[in-house]
């Protein structure tokens, strides 16, 4: 990374991490109130947002991934729990939730800690 570069991957880290703040809100919510299709094409927005942001940046792919795949996996509970087929028990789900959310603080967290970094390198 060059130092003129840092500033722009300060400004997207640190847009990530605010998304990744409005996302957890609406996924929180989500996991309460299945099936609002509003508020989740909302978080399918937000975790577009997040993914394209990441992108830009090789050092979040790592917590970038597991957060997708958590995503994924939450998403699918819901949706199989929410249909009232036979599938993973409430508490199961709220398992995920618990677990998705570390995943979202996990990648919050590199992205402050990211900014910081690219401050120091700036110009």
């Amino acid at each position: 990374m060059s130092a003129n570069h840092a500033p722009a991957l300060r400004a997207m880290a640190l847009e990530v991490a605010m998304t990744l703040a409005r996302y957890e809100r609406h996924v929180r919510r989500l996991a309460g109130t299945w099936l609002d299709m509003e508020l989740y094409r909302t978080v399918s927005q937000e975790i577009d947002k997040v993914r394209l942001s990441c992108a830009a940046i090789p050092e979040l792919t790592a917590p970038w991934t597991a957060l997708l795949v958590s995503h994924a996996d939450l998403v699918y509970a819901l949706w199989y729990c929410g249909n009232g087929k036979q599938g993973p028990a409430w508490d199961a789900v709220e398992h995920r939730l618990e677990e998705h959310l570390e995943r979202v603080d996990t990648l919050a967290r590199r992205c402050v800690a990211l900014a910081r970094i690219y401050v120091e390198a700036g110009p």
